[in-house]
């Protein structure tokens, strides 16, 4: 084989394909397997070939088929809209528990609580477990207006009571250990902060 370029020593075109290429040394290397010098030869123009095409890709005077292009792009496009950190999802449970409420159940909620609230501070001290059962069923019952759906309605209201209790019990209790007095007796307190756990609880839960 006498002194050629690597691409006609491979008996290719330039513009050969990279399938052509490999196909192509494949051929003449079994064609010349025994004659060692040839195959030496074939080798050398094929990592040639190979250095001259990354030379060129590198310099962007390569013409990469559309498809190969298109496919490179598209990957980077789809790595690039991939959020480097996945956001943990919330269990389903609980998005069908959240509830984003109108202006006007918004206003109902927080009024109907309020006005208990109210009410209660200028009440006897022995009205407040009455009240918090009137809230009870006044919160049930805008609840149920969402949903149609009492047992889920008197659960969340159940729920709300009991974690507005517990709150007006130690917001008590450090107030207590701290000698801190406020301008309410501590009833009138648990039936505030058991009114505003209310009224979020039925504003934003359904």
């Amino acid at each position: 084989m006498s002194e050629q370029n690597p691409y006609e020593t491979l008996g290719l075109a330039k513009t050969a394909s990279f399938e052509e290429i490999q196909a192509a040394k494949q051929k003449l290397s079994a064609q010349y397997e025994g004659d060692r010098a040839v195959v030496d030869k074939l080798e050398a123009a094929y990592d040639a070939i190979i250095m001259d095409r990354l030379r060129q890709r590198q310099q962007g005077t390569l013409d990469v088929p559309d498809k190969i292009r298109f496919a490179e792009t598209s990957q980077k496009k789809a790595q690039a809209s991939q959020p480097l950190v996945k956001s943990p999802e919330l269990p389903q449970w609980l998005v069908n528990l959240r509830d984003t409420p109108e202006t006007n159940t918004l206003y109902t909620a927080l009024g109907v609580n309020g006005a208990i609230a109210i009410a209660g501070i200028f009440l006897a001290t022995d009205l407040t477990s009455t009240l918090l059962t009137v809230a009870l069923i006044a919160n049930i019952y805008l609840l149920y207006r969402k949903e149609q759906r009492f047992g889920r309605a008197a659960l969340i209201g159940i729920v709300a009571l009991v974690a507005g209790i517990a709150l007006g019990s130690g917001v008590n209790a450090i107030l207590n250990s701290t000698g801190v007095t406020v301008a309410i007796a501590p009833e009138h307190l648990l039936l505030v902060l058991t009114s505003i756990v209310f009224g979020l609880g039925t504003s934003f839960l359904r």
